[in-house]
Protein backbone atom coordinates (compact mmCIF):
# COMPACT_ATOMS: atom_id res chain seq x y z
CA UNK A 1 0.00 0.00 0.00
CA UNK A 2 1.04 3.77 -0.87
CA UNK A 3 -0.61 5.17 1.91
CA UNK A 4 -1.94 8.07 -0.13
CA UNK A 5 -5.80 8.75 0.30
CA UNK A 6 -7.66 8.13 -1.19
CA UNK A 7 -6.33 5.28 -3.43
CA UNK A 8 -6.03 5.63 -7.62
CA UNK A 9 -8.94 3.49 -8.25
CA UNK A 10 -11.38 4.34 -5.25
CA UNK A 11 -14.99 5.51 -5.60
CA UNK A 12 -14.14 8.73 -3.32
CA UNK A 13 -11.76 10.26 -6.43
CA UNK A 14 -13.55 13.05 -8.42
CA UNK A 15 -14.59 12.10 -11.39
CA UNK A 16 -14.70 13.86 -14.65
CA UNK A 17 -18.02 13.79 -16.14
CA UNK A 18 -18.35 11.03 -18.88
CA UNK A 19 -18.79 12.10 -22.78
CA UNK A 20 -23.09 12.31 -22.97
CA UNK A 21 -22.95 14.22 -19.27
CA UNK A 22 -22.69 17.84 -18.10
CA UNK A 23 -20.87 18.33 -14.95
CA UNK A 24 -22.79 18.49 -12.45
CA UNK A 25 -23.42 22.13 -10.56
CA UNK A 26 -24.87 22.94 -7.22
CA UNK A 27 -26.61 26.48 -7.01
CA UNK A 28 -26.40 28.18 -3.14
CA UNK A 29 -29.68 27.38 -2.02
CA UNK A 30 -31.71 30.43 0.04
CA UNK A 31 -31.63 29.97 3.83
CA UNK A 32 -34.08 27.39 5.02
CA UNK A 33 -34.21 25.45 1.60
CA UNK A 34 -31.77 22.72 2.23
CA UNK A 35 -32.12 19.10 2.02
CA UNK A 36 -32.70 19.25 6.04
CA UNK A 37 -35.26 21.45 5.03
CA UNK A 38 -37.27 19.51 2.53
CA UNK A 39 -37.26 16.21 5.15
CA UNK A 40 -38.82 18.48 7.86
CA UNK A 41 -41.83 19.73 5.08
CA UNK A 42 -42.20 16.24 3.02
CA UNK A 43 -42.64 14.97 6.72
CA UNK A 44 -44.85 17.86 8.12
CA UNK A 45 -47.96 16.73 6.78
CA UNK A 46 -48.88 19.70 4.54
CA UNK A 47 -50.24 19.02 0.99
CA UNK A 48 -47.44 19.35 -1.53
CA UNK A 49 -49.47 16.87 -3.67
CA UNK A 50 -52.52 19.28 -4.60
CA UNK A 51 -54.93 15.74 -5.38
CA UNK A 52 -56.65 13.74 -2.85
CA UNK A 53 -55.81 10.67 -4.74
CA UNK A 54 -53.56 8.82 -6.74
CA UNK A 55 -54.29 8.12 -10.22
CA UNK A 56 -53.88 6.86 -13.71
CA UNK A 57 -51.78 10.21 -15.47
CA UNK A 58 -51.34 10.19 -19.27
CA UNK A 59 -48.44 12.03 -20.52
CA UNK A 60 -50.21 14.78 -22.35
CA UNK A 61 -51.79 15.81 -18.62
CA UNK A 62 -48.28 16.18 -17.58
CA UNK A 63 -47.52 17.89 -20.46
CA UNK A 64 -49.09 20.42 -19.22
CA UNK A 65 -47.66 21.41 -15.63
CA UNK A 66 -44.47 22.53 -17.21
CA UNK A 67 -44.00 25.94 -15.51
CA UNK A 68 -42.61 26.92 -11.94
CA UNK A 69 -45.98 27.50 -10.38
CA UNK A 70 -46.94 24.22 -11.89
CA UNK A 71 -44.79 21.76 -12.39
CA UNK A 72 -45.44 17.95 -12.80
CA UNK A 73 -42.43 15.24 -14.04
CA UNK A 74 -42.69 11.58 -14.50
CA UNK A 75 -39.57 9.50 -12.77
CA UNK A 76 -39.57 5.88 -13.10
CA UNK A 77 -43.26 5.52 -14.22
CA UNK A 78 -44.18 7.79 -11.13
CA UNK A 79 -45.96 11.31 -11.67
CA UNK A 80 -44.56 14.02 -9.85
CA UNK A 81 -46.07 17.67 -8.54
CA UNK A 82 -42.77 19.21 -7.79
CA UNK A 83 -43.75 22.44 -7.78
CA UNK A 84 -42.87 22.76 -4.00
CA UNK A 85 -39.48 21.24 -4.53
CA UNK A 86 -37.79 23.66 -7.08
CA UNK A 87 -36.85 25.58 -4.08
CA UNK A 88 -34.92 22.88 -2.69
CA UNK A 89 -33.44 21.30 -5.69
CA UNK A 90 -29.70 21.29 -5.01
CA UNK A 91 -28.73 22.06 -8.80
CA UNK A 92 -31.34 25.39 -9.02
CA UNK A 93 -35.07 25.31 -10.44
CA UNK A 94 -33.69 25.75 -14.07
CA UNK A 95 -32.16 22.09 -13.55
CA UNK A 96 -34.88 20.74 -12.35
CA UNK A 97 -37.20 22.60 -15.41
CA UNK A 98 -35.21 20.15 -17.57
CA UNK A 99 -38.19 17.54 -17.29
CA UNK A 100 -40.97 20.21 -16.71
CA UNK A 101 -44.04 18.28 -18.22
CA UNK A 102 -41.92 15.47 -19.50
CA UNK A 103 -40.66 11.92 -19.06
CA UNK A 104 -37.06 13.01 -16.92
CA UNK A 105 -36.02 9.20 -15.46
CA UNK A 106 -32.94 9.24 -17.95
CA UNK A 107 -32.31 12.83 -16.92
CA UNK A 108 -32.62 11.75 -13.56
CA UNK A 109 -30.54 8.51 -13.67
CA UNK A 110 -27.93 10.04 -16.11
CA UNK A 111 -27.08 13.22 -13.42
CA UNK A 112 -27.67 11.19 -10.80
CA UNK A 113 -28.33 7.40 -9.93
CA UNK A 114 -27.50 6.86 -6.46
CA UNK A 115 -30.18 9.10 -5.80
CA UNK A 116 -33.66 7.57 -4.51
CA UNK A 117 -36.27 9.99 -6.20
CA UNK A 118 -39.09 7.75 -4.59
CA UNK A 119 -37.57 8.81 -1.50
CA UNK A 120 -36.95 12.54 -2.11
CA UNK A 121 -40.49 13.18 -3.69
CA UNK A 122 -43.11 10.19 -2.16
CA UNK A 123 -45.21 13.22 -0.28
CA UNK A 124 -45.18 14.97 -4.34
CA UNK A 125 -46.22 11.82 -5.74
CA UNK A 126 -49.60 12.09 -7.47
CA UNK A 127 -50.18 8.92 -9.37
CA UNK A 128 -48.76 6.65 -12.20
CA UNK A 129 -47.77 7.18 -16.25
CA UNK A 130 -50.20 5.69 -17.80
CA UNK A 131 -48.67 5.31 -21.20
CA UNK A 132 -44.69 4.49 -22.50
CA UNK A 133 -43.01 8.40 -22.60
CA UNK A 134 -42.64 10.36 -25.67
CA UNK A 135 -41.23 13.17 -24.23
CA UNK A 136 -38.78 12.06 -22.43
CA UNK A 137 -35.54 14.24 -21.38
CA UNK A 138 -32.18 13.70 -22.04
CA UNK A 139 -29.09 14.39 -19.96
CA UNK A 140 -27.31 16.47 -22.46
CA UNK A 141 -30.75 18.65 -23.10
CA UNK A 142 -29.28 22.38 -21.88
CA UNK A 143 -31.58 23.95 -19.32
CA UNK A 144 -34.20 25.89 -19.83
CA UNK A 145 -34.91 28.89 -17.17
CA UNK A 146 -37.42 30.75 -19.51
CA UNK A 147 -40.46 28.19 -18.25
Amino acid sequence: MSGTFPMRNSPQVLSVPGPNQRPRKKVALKPGFSPLDWARLSASGKDLRGVTELRLIMMDEVALHNKRTDCWMVIAGKVYNVTHYLEYHPGGKGELMRAAGKDGSALFNDTHPWVNAESILRACMIGFCSEPSRRQTKAVEKSDDSA
